[in-house]
């Protein structure tokens, strides 16, 4: 028995050792290059590291090598930013972050991982950014846990800037404006095209400008003012040529119940953008009367067309063109089944002529989600308006709008 207890011992004195020297061996080949590698980079530029701590495991989690430095107040100068704005990129080891920006007048933003590319630079001046980058275990546990800590500064000298998406443009198209560099308010454009409605982007501002069927051909002042920014932008509208058909006389019927339930529309909704990508048609059937048509009863004009008719089968669904909060759902008389589907910054779809509805007004829709279905008692008709000014579908349906302008900047 004795002996037995003897070679127990032995053997177990024997597998410690071997632990031990394993240990010891892994322990002694186990280096920093162990650690995350990827670079943080601010503004296109590589931030050094000035402090971190780390763990890395040698035998699973119970022995761990250790690498730390305190973090010093070493603050490494990224030069002058004069035309973009310098974006923070993590690199994929990040798994959590946290980021703060002090301002030329010592106001501090912070934020988190998802948020670090949120900040609104609203001042030129001498900045610093302090970035703390963690990685944690929980996707691999074989993996280092602990973090890197970044400090920098860096100067902005951005002057205002305004850019259209075009600057000449044809009757019933969509003329995107927008402001980057350091603005100091809020933008407004006083102009006879119609309203803008603008949206906060990463860079500035972004609004849509209607240029409308009947938008007077030639050179149109866009005065814009955004805090101290006063701009005066010429964009020049030529003429569009549009064909001509012969329509019957429409039923008068119910107009006031159009205008009391349409109108308020035209200068309510979400300032939100909503849409993404280019638009896609409401329905399957082929267009029998395009965007602008000049319309003829008994050989005198009788107006314009403000949408694109569709020849939709009996019974065919209707489906969202984008996506959107439902913002009218019903039947009126003049225009039978309607839908408007608000899509934010002023731009609205509206289709006229369903047979019979199938959303509600306040249901969020996506692009291709059905809303009814078409009949025979009306044409199917859809416009696209932002605020009160239809401007022709068909290009935010060929994706090439300015509703898709830089959209994703």
């Amino acid at each position: 028995m004795r002996k037995l207890l003897l070679w127990l011992v032995m053997v177990a004195a024997m597998v410690a050792a071997i632990l031990g020297g394993t240990a010891a061996f892994l322990y002694s080949r186990t280096g920093e290059d162990r650690l995350p590698q990827q670079p943080v980079q601010f503004g296109g530029l590589t931030l050094t590291a000035n402090g971190w701590d780390w763990a890395i495991p040698v035998l699973g989690d119970k022995v761990s090598k250790t690498y730390e430095s305190p973090t010093n107040l070493t603050v490494p100068k990224r030069g002058t930013f004069t035309e973009t704005i310098p974006a923070l990129t993590l690199p994929e080891w990040v798994t959590a972050a946290e980021v703060q920006i002090t301002a030329p007048d010592g106001t501090v933003w912070s934020g988190g991982l998802t948020d670090c590319n949120t900040y609104t630079y609203t001042q030129n001046g001498a900045y610093q950014i302090i970035v703390t980058a963690h990685h944690s275990d929980s996707d691999a546990p074989g993996d280092p846990v602990g973090w890197y800590a970044y400090r920098a500064a860096f100067t902005m000298a951005m002057n205002p800037k305004v850019t259209l998406s075009a600057e000449r443009t044809p009757q019933g198209s969509i003329v995107a404006i927008q402001l980057s560099g350091i603005l100091d308010g809020e933008p407004t454009v006083e102009t006879d095209l119609g309203t803008v409605w603008f949206r906060k982007t990463a860079s500035g501002y972004m609004g849509y400008l209607p240029v409308t069927y009947n938008a007077e051909g030639g050179d149109h002042t866009l005065s814009l003012t955004c805090g101290s920014l006063n701009k005066e932008i010429i964009l020049t509208v030529t003429r569009t040529l549009y064909d001509t058909v012969d329509v019957p006389a429409e039923e008068s019927a119910g107009a006031e119940e159009f205008r009391n339930a349409i109108w308020p529309l035209y200068t309510t909704g979400s300032s939100a953008k909503l849409w993404n990508g280019r638009f896609e048609v409401p329905s399957a059937g082929a267009p029998t009367m395009e965007y602008g048509t000049t319309q003829m009863v008994d050989g005198a004009r009788s107006g314009q067309s403000t949408g694109i008719t569709y020849a939709a089968a009996d019974g065919e669904t209707v489906t969202a063109p984008q996506a959107g909060n439902v913002v009218f759902a019903g039947t009126l008389t003049l225009t039978g089944g309607t839908v408007v589907i608000d899509h934010g910054c002023g731009v609205k779809s509206y289709l006229y002529g369903l047979e019979k509805v199938d959303v509600e007004r306040g249901q969020s829709v996506a692009t291709g989600d059905p809303l009814g279905t078409a009949g025979t008692t009306h044409s199917l008709i859809y416009e696209l308006r932002i605020g009160s000014k239809s401007v022709n579908p068909q290009t935010a349906l060929d994706g090439n709008s300015g509703l898709q302008f830089r959209e994703y900047e």
